[in-house]
C-alpha cells in the first residue's frame, strides 16, 4: 500500500508544477526570432581583371663592372669617392702612386738620349763616307783624263811610225838604185826603229793608265757602298730614335693612367678592404660600379604559354605584400625551346625606381591580357564542396530589413587580396565581407558599414 500512496503523491505534485508553470507563462510576451548579424557590406564596382602567371628569378644589373688599374701598378694615393656614392662616367675616383713606371719612363729617357748621340755619329760618318766618294769620283775623272791623253799619244806615235816606215821603204828603194848615198838609208832605219820603241813605251803607258782608271772605278764603287751602309745606319738609327720616343711617350702616357675613372655611370660598391697607401698592381681589383638604372630578369616560362609571348609585353614586380610593384616588359625571347626543361627562356627590363638591388631575388609577373570584370575579396569567399559561395546583400520581409542571400560564383586567379569572380555577381551587386561564418542563406543581416571595392 506505501508504493501506491507515493506514486499518488508524486503524480499530483507534477499537476501542481504544471498548473504553476502554465499560469506564470500566459503573462510573459510571445517569442522573438534570431537577431540579425551585423555584417560589413561592400558595393562591387568594375574592376580590370588580368591574366597572368608568376615567375621568380633574380635582378641582374644593366652593367656592372671591375675598377681595377690597367696599366699602372703602385699605391693608392688618393680615393675621391665612398662605397655606394653614385658616380657619373668620366669621374676621377682613386689616384694611384705609379712606382715601376717612373722608373721606366727614366730608363725610355736614357734610351732616348743614346739613339740620339747614336744618330749623331752616324750622321757624321755618312759625311765622311760622301766626302770619300766624292775624292773617289774626282780620282776617276782624273784617271779617264790620263787616259784620253795616253790614247791620243798612242795614236800620234803610230802616225809618226807609219811615215816612218814609209820613208825607209823610200830610201830603201832610192839606195838600191845609187840615188841616195847609204847614210840616208841608215838615218831613215834609226827613225824608224826609234819611233817603234816609242809606239811601245806610249802602249805601255796606255795600258797603265787604263789600269789606274779600273782601279779608280773600283775605288769608287766601294765608296758608294761605304756611303749606302753609312746611309742606312743614319735610317736605323733614326729608327730606334722614333722606338725610343715611342717608348718614351708610352711610359709618360702610361703615368696618365694613374687616375682612376668611372667608365660607366652607377653606384660605387665595396673596396674590398682596400685603402689609401695599399699597393695595388695591373687587373686587381679595387671596387665595383654598377648601373642600377636599368635591371633584367631572366625566367623560364613553360612551353605551353611560347605561343602567347611577344616583345613589348607588359610585366610587373610583384611586392612582399602581393601588390603591384614596379612595372617592366620583355625585351627577349630565346629563340629556342630548353630541351631538359622545356622552357623558354625570357628576358625582361626594369627600370629602377629606388627599391631594386642588384642581384636581387624576386617574384615577376607576365600579363597576358587585361579585361573588365568583378574582383572580390578572398574572405568573402566560401566553399563547400568545392564549390565557391558569396552572401549577396538583398531586402528582407520588412522595410529597410536585410537578408544574406548564399549565391555561387565561378573565381579565377587571386588578383592581389582579391577572386577574379568569372560568373555569379556583377557590378553594383553587395556583398558580406565579413563575418561569414555565422551567415546562412537567408539569415538576417544588418549593414555595419559601407565600402565600395578597388581594383586590386
Amino acid at each position: 500500500m506505501k508504493p501506491l500512496q507515493c506514486s499518488q503523491q508524486w503524480l499530483g505534485t507534477a499537476l501542481m508544477v504544471s498548473l504553476l508553470t502554465t499560469g506564470c507563462a500566459s503573462n510573459e510576451p510571445t517569442a522573438r526570432g534570431p537577431q540579425p548579424v551585423e555584417v560589413k557590406l561592400q558595393t562591387l564596382e568594375p574592376a580590370t581583371l588580368v591574366d597572368s602567371n608568376a615567375y621568380v628569378g633574380t635582378l641582374e644589373a644593366r652593367q656592372r663592372v671591375a675598377l681595377a688599374p690597367s696599366r699602372t701598378n703602385g699605391r693608392i694615393k688618393a680615393i675621391f669617392v665612398r662605397e655606394g656614392d653614385r658616380v657619373s662616367q668620366g669621374q676621377r675616383l682613386i689616384e694611384i702612386e705609379p712606382q715601376q713606371q717612373q722608373q721606366d719612363l727614366v730608363a725610355a729617357t736614357g734610351n732616348l738620349k743614346v739613339a740620339m748621340a747614336d744618330l749623331k755619329a752616324a750622321e757624321a760618318e755618312y759625311r765622311q763616307r760622301e766626302a770619300e766618294r766624292d775624292r773617289a769620283k774626282a780620282d776617276v775623272e782624273n784617271a779617264r783624263a790620263t787616259l784620253a791623253s795616253t790614247e791620243a799619244e798612242v795614236q800620234r806615235v803610230q802616225a809618226e811610225l807609219t811615215l816612218a816606215e814609209q820613208n825607209y821603204d823610200r830610201a830603201k828603194f832610192l839606195e838600191s838604185e845609187d840615188v841616195v848615198p847609204t847614210q840616208t838609208l841608215d838615218d831613215a832605219t834609226r827613225t824608224l826603229n826609234a819611233t817603234k820603241a816609242q809606239l811601245q813605251s806610249t802602249l805601255k803607258t796606255r795600258d797603265a793608265s787604263q789600269q789606274a782608271l779600273r782601279a779608280q772605278e773600283n775605288n769608287l764603287q766601294a765608296a758608294e757602298r761605304r756611303v749606302e751602309q753609312a746611309l742606312a745606319n743614319v735610317d736605323s738609327r733614326r729608327s730606334s730614335i722614333v722606338q725610343a720616343q715611342g717608348q718614351q711617350g708610352a711610359t709618360a702616357v702610361t703615368l696618365g693612367y694613374n687616375f682612376l675613372e668611372a667608365p660607366i655611370t652607377g653606384v660605387i660598391g665595396e673596396f674590398n678592404e682596400k685603402k689609401i697607401g695599399d699597393s695595388v698592381s695591373i687587373g686587381e681589383q679595387i671596387t665595383t660600379i654598377t648601373d642600377n638604372q636599368v635591371f633584367y630578369l631572366n625566367v623560364n616560362v613553360p612551353v605551353e604559354n611560347r605561343n602567347r609571348l611577344r616583345q613589348g609585353l607588359p610585366v610587373e614586380l610583384i611586392n612582399q605584400d602581393g601588390s603591384p610593384g614596379v612595372q617592366g616588359q620583355i625585351t627577349y625571347i630565346a629563340p629556342q625551346v630548353d630541351q631538359n626543361a622545356q622552357s623558354v627562356l625570357v628576358k625582361m627590363a626594369f627600370r629602377n625606381d629606388g627599391s631594386l638591388r642588384d642581384r636581387q631575388y624576386v617574384r615577376a609577373r607576365v600579363i597576358w591580357d587585361r579585361q573588365p570584370g568583378v574582383l572580390v575579396p578572398t574572405t568573402a569567399v566560401s566553399s563547400l564542396g568545392g564549390q565557391k559561395f558569396v552572401f549577396l546583400a538583398q531586402p528582407g520581409a520588412s522595410q529597410d530589413s536585410l537578408v544574406a542571400k548564399q549565391v555561387p560564383v565561378k573565381v579565377g586567379t587571386i588578383q592581389g587580396q582579391s577572386y577574379q569572380v568569372i560568373s555569379g555577381v556583377k557590378p553594383g551587386d553587395r556583398i558580406a565581407v565579413s563575418r561569414i561564418l555565422d551567415l546562412r542563406d537567408g539569415r538576417a543581416i544588418k549593414e555595419a558599414s559601407l565600402t565600395s571595392s578597388r581594383e586590386q
